[in-house]
């Protein structure tokens, strides 16, 4: 599996990137917002990709939509700090199958990859 890590934050994206690599996946890029996902999605075709839900440029909900439009076998794990229900409930109707909240842990990723597997 090929991940792409998408989060304005660096310090998160190179946390998240350090725990994939722990457990053993491949991390393929990163992007800062929900233009630079598209363009890298679109790039180095990754199986999943984990999304910040606030970012400038593009949310990740409007990333994600578009993402999954295009590339509808991507898995979309959206990582965030948000917990607007209303939002993280549009989130799942575009075709978001998990929404993992911050600060993430090695155990709460590893639990949510593996539902993947079932």
């Amino acid at each position: 599996m090929k991940f792409l890590i998408v989060d304005d934050s660096k310090v998160s994206r190179e946390k998240i990137s350090k725990i994939l690599m722990q457990l053993g996946y491949e991390v393929v890029g990163e992007a800062k917002d929900g233009l630079e996902a598209l363009r890298k999605t679109k790039e180095l075709s990754p199986t999943f990709i984990t999304m910040d839900f606030e970012m400038p440029n593009m949310k990740g909900d409007e990333a994600s939509k578009k993402i999954l439009a295009l590339f509808p076998n991507v898995k979309i794990i959206v990582i965030t700090s948000v917990v607007n229900k209303r939002e993280l409930h549009s989130m799942h109707e575009i075709g978001v199958k998990k929404i993992l909240k911050k600060p993430i842990t090695k155990e709460s990723l590893d639990l949510a990859l593996l539902e993947f597997k079932k």
